[in-house]
């Protein structure tokens, strides 16, 4: 059970990274949040074991903070602000949303050889045609989050998944539009800066996804 100085640990780490770009030490986040250095490790376990980080094993390190990764993730996210990996193009669409912020996203068309990029700018999608899979089913995210956001990948042609999927041996999952994966992203993420961070409760994930008609098994919490 996650308590009130649980949920704000996390605020305030969230909001170190996107100032330094990369998590802060331990102690400065404990001084930041108020904590001692133990209560802050002790803390960020209990995040972890609630799936609202992830650390490195066997440590208090963190490794991905939603929507932030903290090493080299398949997605770079530059905006003004400074440059930040991510894991997948949903995690750097929520970069974006949370800082509020242009961003260009440099990735690879399914994860393979051909670079690609998608710009957000004045809070819009990016004007293209390409598509998002979502190869891990939601129920499966945190079995291993980093595996999962792996296996999202964007495409030019939905028609193009079927044949990735058979030559990776991956499931076919769930396919967004790109301004649609944004408008969720935004969602999502978007207050993430601007609010008291608090975990959502199945309920409210629910909620969020039948907004944005994820209604499918795919989608079930």
């Amino acid at each position: 059970m996650l308590t009130l100085e649980d949920q704000t640990l996390r605020g305030v780490l969230t909001e170190m990274i996107a100032e330094l770009g990369h998590a802060p030490q331990t102690r400065d986040l404990a001084t930041r949040a108020g904590l001692s250095p133990d209560q802050t490790e002790a803390g960020l376990r209990r995040l972890h074991d609630a799936h609202a980080l992830l650390l490195h094993p066997g440590t208090s390190r963190p490794w991905a903070v939603h929507p932030f990764a903290l090493s080299p993730g398949s997605c770079w996210a530059e905006t003004a602000r400074g440059g930040y990996w991510a894991n997948c193009l949903y995690c750097a669409f929520g970069i974006a949303a949370a800082l509020r912020c242009d961003a260009v996203i440099a990735t690879r068309v399914a994860g393979e050889a051909e670079p690609a990029s998608y710009a957000i700018k004045g809070g819009r999608a990016p004007d293209t045609a390409d598509v998002f899979h979502l190869s891990t089913p939601v129920a499966s995210w945190w079995d291993n989050v980093i595996h999962a956001c792996a296996s999202f990948q964007p495409f030019h042609r939905e028609g193009d998944i079927d044949a990735w999927c058979a030559r990776h041996a991956l499931p076919k999952g769930a396919v967004l539009t790109v301004p649609a994966l944004w408008a969720f992203a935004k969602d999502w993420y978007g207050e993430y800066l601007t609010r008291p961070w608090r975990k959502r409760s199945p309920d409210e994930v629910r909620a969020l996804f039948k907004r944005h008609g994820l209604v499918s098994p795919f989608w079930q919490v």
